[in-house]
């Protein structure tokens, strides 16, 4: 990581993250108390360093990167694993594809290291291109009939809702798109409350063949735990749960019993945002490694043959894995951004680090305008590392600015200081998806490369750009 200096302290170097976590964890716990976790974290993480071997040095110094969400950057070490084979498969490239342990088309040994990362069998996992290649395997590979029902939200990426749209084009399923609450109402509400909103016990919703929802929402930076979420579906008697993870991975605790990807019938994610690997690579976890056509078909294969001819015992993430020539340096460097995660402590230690900044981030909104946060703070179960607010009049703080015009001022004339957040639209509550009646706002993502000088440089530039909001 970069090195950080606090003009008012003596400079106080850490080895590492993982012993910062140590010594000041308890900060994300005083959240919403005053700001006494603000001085914790600026006590204890001031100059705290990655291991030399594997920092995130190709961020520049001045430029204070809070997009996460979109795409996140690489340490070197991933960045070296992506050169090192990429080099390989340049020099031998019909031995890499077709024999090479790292590089072979069937990914056997990657597979096999990203389910002991998500505590599955490598027959779980399938190596995708990004999330939207996943979820479009899960839903356009279930058998839907006519008769079925889909429940999801009206907040979805759009890589959930056109595999549903396609579906409901050809087959005439029925989307069952269920309204988030305002962001007054969101921000204060508890895990249970949000889930009951989103989903009741209604005959509208009960006997879907499917749940397709977000584990963490890029609008609002809502996370719907994954053991609350299956419990949901079960208490609907929906048949499947399809999960877009694509904000969560790398970011959350997976090892946490209420956030394990085993909760879900399949949950497809990216390897290039919070998880800080290289473009094109991502993740499909699909829950019954035995399941096959017709309930459901590998629709991007070559081996759909196996299950024609007799050999119906093919796993059907290895079926998925074999379609042609994949992005496999990427899946090694991906791999390798697991590992590094280990190497820092753990996915528990990651999210505590990267919950610490963004509660950092909440405290300053609920500090000076508490009316023009969006993103939920009173319940540490569905916060996340997006903080997603309103703009607003520096001296008018109570009145919350939404037009796509003053978020896209805001955002550029930030970037024009070297500090990258980025607009986002949200849908109102009561519209269907795809609906052009949005109000826009800002989402800062808080990433494991960032610093508590990060936030406090860009606390203060935010300030002065408000304060020129004609």
């Amino acid at each position: 990581m970069k090195k950080n200096e606090l003009t008012n302290s003596t400079p106080i170097y850490i080895s590492s993250r993982r012993k910062f976590l140590k010594t000041a964890g308890l900060a994300s716990t005083a959240l919403f108390t005053g700001l006494t976790a603000k001085n914790n974290i600026s006590n204890n993480l001031a100059l705290s360093y990655l291991k030399e071997f594997c920092d995130f040095s190709e961020l520049p110094n001045d430029f204070i990167y809070l997009n996460n969400g979109t795409e996140g950057t690489m340490p070197e070490c991933v960045m070296s694993s992506l050169k090192t084979n990429l080099s390989k498969w340049t020099r031998n490239p019909t031995y890499s594809y077709e024999l090479d342990r790292d590089l072979g088309k069937r990914q056997e040994y990657n597979r096999e290291k990203v389910g002991q990362f998500l505590s599955v069998d490598k027959n779980n996992v399938c190596l995708t291109d990004n999330t939207t290649m996943g979820i479009s395997m899960a839903i356009m590979g279930l058998n839907f009939k006519s008769t079925d029902k889909v429940v999801t939200t009206n907040q979805e990426h759009p890589s959930v809702i056109s595999p549903l749209q396609i579906w409901r084009s050809r087959q005439g399923l029925r989307l069952e798109i269920q309204s988030f609450p305002p962001p007054e109402e969101i921000r204060s509400m508890s895990q249970n409350e949000l889930l009951d909103v989103l989903f009741p016990n209604t005959s509208a919703l009960r006997g879907a063949k499917a749940m397709c929802v977000s584990h963490v929402y890029p609008t609002t930076g809502v996370r719907l735990p994954l053991r609350a979420l299956r419990e949901k579906a079960d208490e609907l008697k929906i048949t499947y749960l399809i999960v877009d993870g694509a904000q969560a991975i790398g970011a959350i605790d997976i090892n946490n019993v209420n956030e394990r990807v085993n909760n879900c019938d399949f949950y497809a994610c990216s390897g290039h945002k919070w998880l800080n690997g290289p473009p094109s690579t991502g993740v499909l976890y699909i829950r019954n490694s035995e399941i096959q056509p017709p309930e459901f078909y590998p629709t991007l294969s070559q081996r759909m043959i196996r299950y024609t001819d007799g050999s119906s015992n093919y796993p059907i993430a290895k079926a998925l894995q074999i379609r042609g020539c994949s992005n496999t340096p990427g899946f090694t460097a991906m791999v390798r951004a697991m590992k590094f995660v280990e190497e820092e402590g753990g996915t528990t230690i990651i999210e505590d680090y990267i919950l610490n900044l963004s509660h950092e981030v909440k405290n300053f909104f609920l500090t000076f305008a508490p009316n023009c946060i969006i993103s939920p703070y009173t319940d540490n179960a569905l916060t996340s590392g997006i903080t997603t607010f309103y703009p607003f009049k520096w001296n008018q703080p109570q009145i919350p600015i939404k037009d796509k015009k003053t978020a896209t001022w805001v955002s550029e004339t930030l970037l024009k200081r070297n500090i990258q957040i980025r607009p986002i639209g949200i849908p109102k509550t009561g519209t269907s998806y795809g609906s052009s009646e949005k109000s826009y706002a800002l989402r800062v993502s808080t990433g494991y490369f960032n610093s508590i000088n990060d936030i406090e440089l860009f606390k203060s530039s935010l300030k002065d750009v408000l304060k020129k909001i004609n």
